[in-house]
């Protein structure tokens, strides 16, 4: 019962991370955002993290730090892929295409020499199906000299691509992490992120939200940290594909609260692709 709380806590965390950043990105600069969430998970979390997993180093602990730096910095390149894909596209859309991570980060084990399951491949060719289907629509502005119909990538679906590629990577790193708990894993990740946005939102005058919009910002800054954590626990907690597949949810979640809340209409194809999507995520969740 606890895994199954934890795992749909963590995806009603991430769908309403998703609903809520894109009403804000449309308004508040990614900068902005970026260090807020970076600087809440690493306030917040620091004092934990110590008294959880303690102040020593070892040559495991190191190892495993530097794989928590570069977790964030693979972190730092997805959520501004996701913000800027929100800026643009729909949430139902480009949510369930940043879900695809577990299917990159199948095609990894795949690539790496790990014989996949008729589970795993069967939720591949979904997922890789219902992924094409979802990302494209038809360019109304061009069309070929024969009255045919062109085609292009949805707006925020290659962002949102890039996104889940980064993300799986994120995985990939932190599923390697034994030294110490995701209290740590999300203190050191933050700080690296931090090391890279502070510069960037200096730069860009970007560093404080908007007059009325600092609630908002972190509002949205702990629903992600929340997110995080739950899924942690969850998959920490087990069994991982009852966490798994919980959480692979957030793409159902956020179709229903972009339809519903926002009204998006997608293409009935995309509507296809979008379930197609879903049932592969699931399937690649449950696999695990």
């Amino acid at each position: 019962m606890v895994t199954i709380a934890l795992g749909l806590a963590a995806a009603c965390a991430y769908s309403l991370y998703g609903f809520g950043s894109q009403r804000l990105v449309r308004g508040v600069s990614w900068r902005t955002l970026m260090v807020a969430m970076f600087a809440t998970g690493f306030v917040l979390l620091l004092v934990p993290a110590v008294v959880v997993d303690g102040l020593s180093l070892g040559p495991e602990r190191l190892h495993d730090l530097g794989l928590a730096a570069l977790g964030g910095l693979l972190y730092t390149a997805a959520t501004v892929s996701f913000l800027l894909a929100l800026r643009v596209g729909k949430l139902s859309l480009v949510t369930v295409l940043a879900c695809l991570d577990g299917a990159f980060a199948a095609a990894i084990s795949i690539a790496m020499g790990e014989r996949p399951g008729a589970l795993t491949a069967a939720g591949l060719v979904c997922a890789a199906a219902g992924g094409l289907l979802a990302a494209v629509e038809r360019d109304r502005d061009r069309g070929g000299e024969d009255g045919s119909r062109r085609w292009r990538l949805a707006a925020g679906a290659g962002l949102a691509l890039v996104t889940s590629l980064a993300m799986a990577g994120v995985f990939v790193t932190y599923g390697a992490i034994d030294a110490f708990s995701p209290f740590t894993t999300v203190t050191v990740a933050s700080a690296a992120g931090l090391a890279v946005m502070l510069p960037v939102a200096a730069a860009g005058r970007a560093l404080l939200p908007p007059r009325g919009r600092a609630g908002a910002v972190i509002g949205v800054s702990l629903l992600d940290m929340i997110g995080f954590l739950a899924g942690s626990a969850a998959l920490a907690l087990g069994p991982v594909s009852v966490a798994s597949v919980l959480q692979a949810q957030t793409a159902t979640l956020s179709t229903v609260l972009g339809v519903m809340l926002l009204r998006e209409r997608p293409a009935w194809w995309q509507s296809v692709g979008i379930a197609a999507t879903i049932v592969g995520v699931s399937m690649l969740a449950w696999a695990m």
